[in-house]
């Protein structure tokens, strides 16, 4: 450098004294400090030989590895991979080291900024990413050049790690979306594994589930590799030292960089040397193990975490289907049975009273015939009236186990008028004070409102003022009344089949209007009017105005 301005001795940065040749000519003792290259040593060397296509050769790790803290922060993860790969780098000339050389010789000038990216091995072998400038000037009317080489390792240890994760949730993406088509655990536990195995590059994985028979966790599913390596998986319970059982019971993930340092829970002669356990919420556990210590990180434990959660969701999800198809599976017996009860009511005890109401009816003819009055006859036919009303209520009622595939808009008023006039009402009114349209089954919703008419006719009185309107928040209507009301202490009892206060009604009445609120997916609640008498309200029903009132 003797003969080199002086203050090429103060850069920091690695650089060399390049002659128009390409041969370097000096370097300055930053060249040592940086690359643990002799600048001695470089004297005299090609300039194509100390610098490197980053395409030429892989570039190996230029940071460690940070160690996985289950308390601490992650930190960025140093990835191996091709430097010079067409997705970590722009396949252009600022890649080639011939274009640094033709740089050198033609004299043009390179600024960091638009210089080269190349690579450089260091004294210890180990090839690290550079940027590179070129700055020409003369000396004793000779051309030379300042070659600048800025060592980046730690930027692209950075970008390639970005990489490596943005690759991993691509993947995690695709996975979940396969995952979430299974419909059976176990499948979705074989799904699970695989991915780990496959994409996450950890061979030895495993999942046990919970049993909730045996109160322990069974071994599900597992890899080919952990299988050669553990082989039989054993079963794990509360009277186990184990780390996957204290992972199941307390919820919280848990490494062991070095099982040699936990003999509590593991053997002497355990083949796994460091193992990764992820807790699958009430379902089991994901076991993921090395045959390494210290084989885990940051990174894995986020990832496995995610993953863990998604097929924790699936489990959840599966489970809920399955509950489904079992209800499902339940109601359409249950409809079967309750079609089985109507044909009955209506074949097997219709007939006989009608019957019976026939030979009443001959009977009686005959009996005024000879101006006889028997007014036992008149008990008898009263008794077989209610037969007949409580065959009706059970037909009905039987009926309301179906469920309702389609709904109308239905206005309130008009049906609540039709309701009206069907049923005997004596001097009682009515006052529809809301012009709502419901999407109900009609001809349901028209049980509904019937039946809670002649309750209150049946309890208030023949004369008792009965409302239907809209709820004030909209979320559905009410039919109410200003008779005595119904005891707080009754009200959940008189939904159920039987519960009647009057000697003469079958009790079904209002069981009737709550399976019809349950079959359109309403709620109905039992509460006291302004007036103190009873307030039947059905929520959840769809309603809009119409724009009419009515009272009659």
């Amino acid at each position: 450098m003797d003969q080199f301005p002086k203050a090429l001795d103060a850069t920091p940065d690695p650089t060399l004294v390049v002659d128009s040749e390409g041969v370097v000519r000096a370097g300055t003792p930053s060249v040592e400090s940086v690359f643990e290259l002799d600048p001695d040593e470089l004297t005299g060397t090609a300039v194509a030989d100390v610098f490197h296509d980053p395409d030429e050769l892989e570039w190996e790790e230029a940071a460690s590895v940070t160690p996985f803290q289950p308390d601490g922060d992650e930190s960025d993860v140093a990835v191996e991979d091709d430097f010079g790969s067409d997705e970590t780098a722009v396949d252009d000339s600022r890649h080639d080291v011939a274009a640094l050389i033709d740089a050198v010789r033609a004299g043009e000038a390179r600024s960091l900024a638009d210089g080269f990216e190349l690579a450089v091995r260091r004294g210890d072998g180990v090839l690290v990413p550079v940027r590179v400038s070129v700055g020409p000037f003369e000396l004793d009317g000779d051309a030379y050049a300042v070659v600048t080489a800025i060592d980046v390792s730690n930027e692209w240890t950075r970008q390639l790690a970005l990489q490596r994760r943005t690759e991993t949730l691509e993947s995690l993406h695709e996975a979940t979306r396969e995952l979430l088509k299974t419909t059976e655990r176990e499948a979705a536990a074989e799904a699970a594994v695989t991915y780990v195995d496959d994409v996450l590059g950890h061979p030895i994985v495993a999942i046990w589930l919970y049993d909730e028979e045996t109160d322990a966790l069974e071994p599900a599913v597992w890899t080919d590799t952990a299988e050669a390596v553990v082989g039989d998986h054993p079963t794990f319970d509360a009277d186990d030292q184990s780390i996957t059982w204290d992972v199941f019971e307390s919820g919280e993930p848990t490494y062991v960089p070095d099982v040699s340092a936990d003999p509590d829970h593991y053997k002497d002669d355990a083949t796994i040397r460091s193992e990764l356990v992820v807790p699958l919420g009430r379902y089991g556990v994901l076991n993921v193990g090395s045959t390494e210590p210290d084989a885990f990180d940051d990174s894995d434990l986020a990832v496995a975490r995610i993953w863990a959660a998604t097929v924790t969701m699936v489990f959840v999800r599966i489970e809920r289907e399955r509950q489904l198809r079992r209800r499902e599976a339940e109601v359409a017996r249950e409809r079967d049975r309750l079609e089985e009860f109507a044909s009955l009511v209506s074949h097997d005890l219709r007939s006989p009273l009608n019957v019976a109401a026939g030979n009443l009816e001959i009977v009686t003819a005959r009996l005024a015939q000879q101006s006889v009055d028997v007014d036992e006859l008149d008990a008898v036919e009263r008794s077989l009236d209610r037969m007949d009303a409580l065959i009706e209520d059970l037909l009905a009622l039987a009926r309301q186990g179906a469920g309702i595939d389609e709904t109308e808009s239905v206005p309130l008023a008009d049906l609540a008028a039709e309701c009206w006039g069907t049923v005997d009402t004596a001097d009682a009114t009515i006052a529809v004070e809301t012009d709502a349209v419901v999407a109900a089954d009609r001809s349901r919703l028209r049980q509904a409102l019937e039946n809670l008419f002649v309750n209150a006719v049946t309890h208030a009185g023949p004369d008792v003022a009965v409302t239907v309107g809209a709820l004030p928040d909209g979320d559905g209507f009410y039919v109410a009344d200003d008779g005595p009301g119904i005891d707080p202490a009754d009200r959940e009892e008189v939904f159920e089949a039987g519960m009647t206060s009057d000697p003469e009604g079958t009790g079904f009445g209002l069981k009737i209007v709550a399976e019809v609120a349950e079959a359109h997916g309403w709620t109905i609640e039992l509460t006291e009017s302004e007036s103190g008498g009873a307030r039947f309200e059905f929520r959840g029903a769809d309603i809009e105005s119409s724009g009419s009132e009515r009272d009659e």
